[in-house]
């Protein structure tokens, strides 16, 4: 998988960027708020239309402008496109994507160009809410399989039912039985996703004993079936919620015996997370055939010697583009071997 070229318009501190990569290694350098982080949010927003720096989409949109697009042509001729536009009486659509010219489901366009990104601020998701961390998860597995986006997608429309159905009997307005078909459902589609990230965490597990240290990442589903959902309806009823199910899985990660969410330091927090997201890397490629883009944002700073070499190991294997506001902590082999660019307020040069 490779990103041939990219074009911003109106995208952060880019009012237009034409920029074509080679097979070198990219290094972005330049100062705090140049730009270099918003151009690997921007090839991330092509490969997932989402961003995990920005509270909202138009945020993503340079300041005094009504829309954004990022567009990108990948090895195989594919054509991607994301536009987003502030909303408007004028507009109809917030948000487009399109492949090769024609307008695509956000599901169906995901995939395309399959990436993994790390930002130093991914600690969060260590420290986080289950949420988060099943948000990381399923950016991940959602890119590779379309099974599971299926699956997921699914799930929540049962959720979302059942969840009003719930509502309704808590109000008077409806029956207990009105639930057997979203529950149905929703067991059904619960354990295709449940499934899917149990194989997950398998592989990162018999993987994670490595170079950036003996991590563990300790799976913990909440396990949806009939007989809980029938211990849990009084409850459920009382809170218009379904209590049980992946939409309350989460994931804890250790040194050793440590849960470093509790007594992790803040470099081993930072480690970890490096870690997860390259292991990410490693089973996104085995599924695909074919190694992801990889995106990494101030990766070097704060890791030794033996890290750094581990990870520049990896870099080496697939397209990857690498944003630091200094080159000194880069080892000097790599730095050799590599692409390097000046980012300065939105402006690109080598």
């Amino acid at each position: 998988m490779f990103l041939k070229k990219i074009y911003l318009t109106n995208f952060r501190n880019y009012s237009n960027l034409e920029l074509n990569f080679d097979h070198r290694p990219t290094i972005l350098v330049g100062n705090n708020a140049a730009g270099k982080s918003n151009l690997l949010e921007a090839i991330y927003l092509l490969s997932t239309t989402k961003s995990l720096r920005a509270q909202t989409e138009d945020e993503l949109i340079e300041t005094g402008r009504e829309f954004l697009k990022v567009e990108g042509f990948v090895d195989d001729n594919t054509e991607l496109l994301v536009i987003i536009n502030r909303p408007t009486k004028e507009v109809n659509f917030k948000k487009k994507v399109m492949v090769n010219g024609i307008a695509r489901k956000v599901t169906d366009f995901i995939g395309n160009l399959p990436a993994v990104i790390f930002y130093p601020s991914d600690i969060n998701m260590v420290t986080g809410s289950p949420s988060l961390r099943r948000w990381h998860l399923d950016l991940s597995l959602a890119q590779i399989d379309p099974s599971y986006k299926k699956a997921l997608t699914a799930y929540e429309q049962f959720l979302t039912a059942r969840n009003r159905v719930l509502k309704r009997i808590r109000e008077g307005e409806g029956k207990k039985d009105e639930l057997n078909y979203w529950t149905d459902g929703l067991i059904r589609e619960g354990e295709a996703v449940s499934g899917k990230r149990k194989e997950f965490f398998e592989f990162i597990n018999l993987a994670a004993a490595g170079p950036l240290g003996n991590f563990k990442f300790q799976y913990q589903p909440s396990e949806v079936t009939m007989e809980k959902l029938a211990e849990k309806n009084g409850k459920e009823i009382a809170a218009a919620a379904t209590l049980i199910g992946p939409h309350r899985d989460d994931y804890a990660i250790f040194l050793e015996d440590k849960n470093l969410a509790h007594y992790g330091s803040r470099g081993e927090q930072r480690t970890a997370t490096l870690a997860f997201k390259l292991l990410q890397l490693e089973y996104m490629a085995k599924i695909l055939g074919q190694r992801p883009i990889l995106l990494l944002d101030d990766v070097f700073s704060e890791l030794d010697a033996d890290h750094r070499a581990h990870v520049v190991e990896i870099v080496s294997k697939q397209q990857t583009i690498i944003a630091t506001v200094e080159l000194e902590n880069i080892p000097k082999d790599f730095l050799d071997s590599a692409r390097i660019l000046r980012v300065e307020d939105g402006k690109i040069k080598e």
